[in-house]
């Protein structure tokens, strides 16, 4: 039974509170204050000592209190909580940052903020200062109950209608996601409760489409760059470095700003990246070309061990313009594409295309999911995609070639045309290739064969023309092997 008491020192004390004492749902005695009615002080201890009782029997939930104690805190509490774990779980601050900082706009917004005061990408430091205030002061009146699927999709709308893209509004939104699933597992929440918030089509939408660069005006910005000025802690060698293992790995801006020394193994050529610093969660061990790791060797020998191979800032795109306009080459072309840093990895791709990778060996390399995936980062240029088209045969009707003469059995075919009347090709390389026509000895014009002349001036027999697969990302098709576009 439960029992009222005061404190020794406070006794004689009208004014003083009253203390009970109780035996909880677990058998573990409790000592509560009360208040300086000893009528209501008991009445409290009966309170408790019912609750506990219904406890033991199974009447009442025991998580029911522990859900009505998180409903109680302020949501931010909530959300620093949540960041911690991320941090905990290996992942890195400036992500964690990110996207519990996604979610506190969001919630923002939700009490009534406009995005562009707590989301101005342009704003000064004072301005920044003054958003993330507000944005506290807000959060702060949330609690978890306001996460409502309602609630939420409305802010989301009110993101899109201010003009942010569909991809920054399912950023956000795939932030609360995260974190109503972190309360649910947590056991501050009884259910997820976000089921139902859609997101926008991304692919309708799109704002920063990037291009690839020619081999020439790649390899024209990384001589440029290891020529240039220091950029902050980058000096140009480094950036030049930097740039060749962003095109010859596919690593992310965040993941080359990982690497240490011991992250390399030079017998191997290959560099290491910590699962923290993936965007799957997974280490990764990457190949590096024998040039390139043999440039790095001498480069990481003069570091100190432990520190940061690549000091790169905190903005890749800023460091990345300026070399980009030192070599001449627009950051964003006629067509509105731009070649910024992650275009880095969307060249790797499209260079492990062209020299005839497996596109399997690609996606594993791009360490994506799905093919698909890997297919949109391969980027071939116009100008490439416009060649490969003259480099088809054609395939239209003529009167005066050899098997139509043939056929009517008058005449044979004209060998004193020249081969400069007949169709050209112009292969990757820049060499020209005609196709000529023969006769077998023994046969009539009527199995007149083709016959392939190669840059060096040799003819090639593609009479028994076999099946070869070209290697893309493009659906296997069929064609002759002797075709330019295939080597």
């Amino acid at each position: 039974m439960a029992s009222v008491f005061k404190r020794t020192r406070d006794k004689g004390n009208r004014l003083a509170s009253w203390y009970f004492a109780y035996v909880d749902a677990d058998g573990v005695r409790r000592t509560e204050k009360g208040c300086p009615d000893k009528a209501a002080t008991e009445a409290m201890a009966r309170k408790a000592e019912s609750e506990a009782e219904l406890r033991r029997r199974g009447i009442i939930d025991a998580k029911a209190d522990q859900y009505a104690a998180h409903a109680a805190r302020p949501l931010s509490e909530h959300i620093d909580a949540w960041r911690e774990s991320m941090i905990h779980q290996d992942d890195t601050p400036k992500h964690a940052d990110q996207t519990a900082g996604r979610v506190r706009r969001l919630i923002a917004v939700l009490f009534g903020a406009r995005p562009n005061d707590i989301d101005g990408k342009r704003m000064t430091r004072p301005q920044q200062a003054q958003a993330r205030e507000a944005v506290s002061r807000l959060v702060v009146k949330a609690r978890l109950s306001d996460i409502t699927p309602d609630r939420v999709q409305a802010a989301l709308a009110t993101f899109r209608d201010s003009g942010r893209s569909a991809e920054t509004c399912n950023h956000h939104r795939n932030a609360v996601r995260a974190f109503a699933r972190w309360c649910k597992r947590t056991g501050r929440l009884r259910e997820y409760p976000l089921e139902g918030v859609t997101g926008f089509n991304a692919r309708e939408d799109r704002r920063h489409d990037r291009r690839t660069l020619s081999l020439d005006e790649l390899t024209r910005l990384i001589a440029v760059a290891e020529r240039g000025l220091d950029f902050q802690a980058m000096t140009g060698p480094a950036r030049a470095l930097c740039y060749r293992l962003a095109a010859s790995t596919g690593l992310r801006y965040s993941e080359i700003g990982s690497i240490r020394p011991a992250s390399f193994d030079w017998k191997a050529a290959s560099v290491r990246v910590a699962a923290s610093y993936t965007k799957n969660g997974a280490e990764a061990e990457l190949p590096i070309p024998s040039d390139l790791a043999a440039d790095l060797k001498l480069f990481v020998a003069a570091l100190p061990p432990g520190s940061s191979v690549f000091p790169l800032p905190e903005k890749g795109v800023k460091m990345l313009r300026a070399d980009l306009q030192a070599a001449g080459i627009p950051y964003k072309d006629a067509s509105g594409l731009v070649f910024d840093f992650h275009a880095l990895r969307c060249q790797m791709a499209t260079l492990a295309d062209a020299a005839g990778v497996s596109p399997r060996v690609v996606q594993k390399l791009m360490r994506h999911s799905t093919l698909e995936l890997t297919g949109r980062y391969t980027r071939p240029r116009i100008v490439d995609i416009e060649a490969a088209a003259s480099m088809l045969p054609s395939l239209k009707p003529s009167g005066d070639r050899p098997e139509a003469l043939a056929m009517t059995g008058t005449d044979g075919p004209d060998r004193s045309k020249s081969d400069s009347a007949l169709p050209a090709r112009t292969g990757r390389d820049g060499s020209l290739s005609v196709v000529s026509w023969r006769d077998e000895p023994g046969e009539s014009a009527i199995g007149a064969l083709p016959q392939a002349v190669t840059p060096d001036g040799s003819r090639r027999d593609v009479s028994s023309a076999v099946e070869a697969r070209p290697v893309g990302f493009e659906p296997t098709t069929f064609g002759f092997e002797v075709r330019d576009s295939i080597r």
